[in-house]
This record gives C-alpha cells, structure tokens and sequence, in this order.
C-alpha cells in the first residue's frame, strides 16, 4: 500500500476531488424565524476546475492574461513584497501575545485562507502539469502562491499561531488538511 492509501482524506482532498471531477450543487434553503418563512434562497452551482473545462473542450478555456505594467515589473514587485514581509516575519516573533478573541478570529479567517490556498495549490499544479500554462503564468502563479503562504505565515505569527493551528479537527470527518 501507498502512503496516500494508509493516510485518511482530509477536507481538502475532498474538495479538490470535487473541484477535479466537477459537481453540481442544487439546493433550496428556507430561513423561518418565529414560525414565519422570512427568506428563500435557491442555489444552483456548477463547481468545476478550468483544467477541467479545457479537458472538455479540448482548448484552454480562458486568456493568458498580461499585466498593464508588465509581467517583469509585477514580479519584481511581487519579489520585493515577499521579500520584505520575510524580513517583517522575524521582527513578529518577539510581538505581545494577542487577546484571546483576536486569535480565535485570526486563526478562523487564517484556516479559511489556508483551506483555499490548498486547493488553488493543487488546481496549479494540474494546470502546470497538463502545460496549460505559458511560462510566465507559471512564473507569475508561483510568485503569487508564495506570496499569499508568506503573508499566511506573518499573520500566523502576529497573532500567536502555531502551524498545526490552522488545520482544524472536524471531528468525524478528520482533519481538514
């Protein structure tokens, strides 16, 4: 057996299953307060990956984009705000202990980030080994990632946050990551 057959699935991974094979969400939610239906809401979702749609397609489903300034000034630019937040990121280590409500907050809004930096993550990856990517969207999506797990980092530090803080138990479902 392989590891990744020993090891449970985690939310990510279901949901980059989902993302991958594509799904269809239908749904109808009535809200009722004091007995009295108060709102509706009909959701109708198609949730699919663009690796997906161009598999499909047999083309690529959207434009390579280019940045008004330039792709080398933008990673220039994104090169500089990782590397500065780097340098910010070991000044954090010595920061006062946030309060406790603060922390709650920031590692809810941190975990949210970091469930979908993951799947973005894994997408990239398909996309880059399908070479549905130029080489500088490759270049440029890899400057972003990690600019994004950068900033994760940071804020994770100002706010008193272990790694192991932004994967949370979900209990009968296991772990989110």
């Amino acid at each position: 057996m392989t590891d990744s057959e020993n090891k449970n699935a985690t939310l990510v991974d279901a949901l980059d299953v989902v993302i991958e094979k594509g799904a269809v969400v239908h749904g109808d939610v009535i809200i009722r307060v004091a007995d009295l239906d108060m709102l509706a809401i009909s959701i109708r979702v198609i949730i699919v990956s663009l690796s997906k749609l161009s598999v499909q397609q047999g083309k690529r489903v959207d434009e390579p984009h280019v940045n008004e300034s330039g792709d080398d000034v933008y990673m220039q630019k994104l090169e500089r705000q990782i590397i500065k937040a780097q340098e910010h990121i070991n000044q954090m280590i010595n920061a006062d202990t946030p309060q406790q409500m603060e922390g709650g907050l920031a590692q809810l809004v941190l975990t949210l980030i970091k469930l979908i930096v993951d799947l973005v993550e894994r997408e990239a990856i398909r996309r880059v080994d399908r070479d549905e990517l130029t080489q500088m969207e490759t270049q440029k999506l890899g400057l972003n990632l990690e600019a994004i797990e950068t900033k994760i980092e940071e804020l994770r530090l100002v706010f008193g946050l272990k790694e192991d803080d932004l994967n949370l138990n979900l209990g009968s479902l296991g772990s989110l990551r």
